[in-house]
């Protein structure tokens, strides 16, 4: 009797052990939503919920290698609800409108009286997703929770107080507050818009660049500087993150009033830099919204005023400077070469010479696949062969040979393609890089 309840004690042993050996990663309630409330009501925690969408790939992703993590699956199977939909289907549609979800895939933290206590858009590894969830258990307790300000907001309460906690309350969540920002400075007083309290929240949020925050950090700039250690850094980079996020507005709406916008601004903002980035950016709109007459102007004036211009022996010298100062760090010890850092000593050192020469050949072969997908004109293709073959003298790459012969194809030289697509395929075959694309090319030439 007494072995026969050693074994069961031991299968049971066994079972528990088996069970928790399933049991890392997220446990996904699958039940309707008002039971998931109602559980998290009778646990008092908060709803974790996933939205994604069958085809999105970074929401598999996320599912693969972040919600199967067993430190992941530990916390929050312990401190939240967890719930998963689809945001295209059943109950899914209804919860994506209502949290005003249109990207994937979103997590939203919710509690049970289903108030969105904070949202987070896009991939998130599982070391980001644990850093996002200790934040929101951080401010569970909070006695005023984001949400009680979204709805004194809703509800029309805009004085200048209240905006700025709002803004501080939203900062800690990393919400966007460029909107807020300005409609703060609006209500501050003309006295208070250069005090310290003001020209620090500015700075630390960010702003349009043709509103009233913008004036106000241009007017008092010296005193804006002056409140934060590396202070002309830290005031230069916030002009920058607001003329970057203007910029990406107007390439999304190809808007080309706000990208004049983005234009002026930048050059009143930050004067010793604007003329390259603008130069460089126009680029990178006319390439965007395909307009192909400003795109060649511009794509002449950047890479030869400022790409081509620097000599190959001037990128090889600074990339072996920055070369030796990496692996400075390794010989002295600083740095460890064997152990965990192995992966990166190694990629240091088969990489690490050509780092320069590898970004500066990506931005002509960048410019160079726009011009023979949208340029029909032959002379004006000819523009093209002189930043191709700089790439190419700079990084022997098989996409740039590639990008070489769809250039020589579209001016009509089959022949010559012919051969300089079969250098792209040997060198990919050298390099074991997939040759499917080359082999592909060489096919279609024939």
């Amino acid at each position: 009797m007494k072995s026969n309840h050693l074994l069961l004690c031991l299968w049971g042993a066994l079972l528990l052990v088996h069970a928790h050996s399933f049991s890392q990663g997220i446990n996904f309630r699958q039940d309707d939503w008002q039971n998931v409330l109602a559980q998290a009501k009778a646990q008092n925690k908060l709803i974790f919920v996933d939205i994604y969408t069958t085809w999105c790939r970074p929401c598999k992703e996320m599912d693969k290698k972040t919600f199967s993590e067993t430190t992941v699956g530990d916390k929050f199977n312990a401190r939240f609800i967890n719930y998963k939909l689809d945001a295209e289907k059943g109950f899914g549609i209804t919860l994506a409108k209502r949290y005003n979800v249109n990207s994937y895939p979103t997590c939203l933290f919710i509690d049970n009286s289903e108030n969105l206590v904070y949202k987070q858009e896009g991939y998130l590894g599982s070391t980001d997703l644990l850093k996002e969830a200790d934040l929101v258990l951080q401010n569970q307790s909070d006695s005023k929770p984001i949400y009680t300000y979204d709805k004194l907001y809703n509800e029309g309460k805009r004085d200048a107080e209240f905006l700025y906690e709002y803004i501080a309350k939203r900062a800690r969540y990393k919400l966007d507050n460029m909107a807020l920002v300005e409609e703060y400075v609006k209500v501050v007083p003309p006295a208070q818009q250069s005090s310290d309290k003001v020209l620090r929240l500015v700075v630390n949020n960010g702003f349009k660049i043709d509103g009233k925050a913008f004036e106000i950090l241009m007017k008092f700039r010296e005193k804006a500087e002056s409140l934060f250690e590396g202070g002309v850094e830290k005031v230069n980079e916030a002009f920058s993150v607001s003329v970057n996020e203007a910029f990406y507005q107007a390439i999304e709406a190809k808007d080309e009033k706000l990208f004049e916008k983005v234009l002026r601004a930048n050059l009143k903002a930050l004067p010793n830099t604007a003329d390259r980035v603008n130069d460089k950016n126009k680029l990178a709109f006319y390439m965007a919204i395909k307009d192909t007459e400003h795109f060649v102007a511009a794509a002449e004036n950047y890479l030869n005023q400022y790409v081509m211009f620097v000599q190959v022996e001037s990128i090889r010298k600074q990339d072996l400077w920055e070369y030796d100062k990496m692996m400075q760090a390794y010989r002295l010890g600083i740095k460890d070469s064997t152990g965990t850092g192995a992966a990166l000593y190694q990629n240091i050192k088969k990489n690490g010479k050509f780092t320069l020469a590898r970004l500066t050949g990506n931005e002509l072969n960048d410019v160079v696949k726009t011009f023979y997908e949208q340029v029909t004109d032959k002379a004006l293709l000819q523009k093209a062969v002189p930043w191709i073959k700089r790439a190419i003298e700079l990084v022997e790459n098989p996409d740039y040979f590639h990008s070489y012969a769809q250039l020589m194809l579209k001016m009509g030289e089959k022949q010559q393609a012919l051969d300089i697509e079969q250098q792209a395929y040997e060198l990919a075959l050298r390099e074991k890089i997939d040759t499917q694309k080359f082999t592909s090319a060489l096919e279609k030439m024939k």
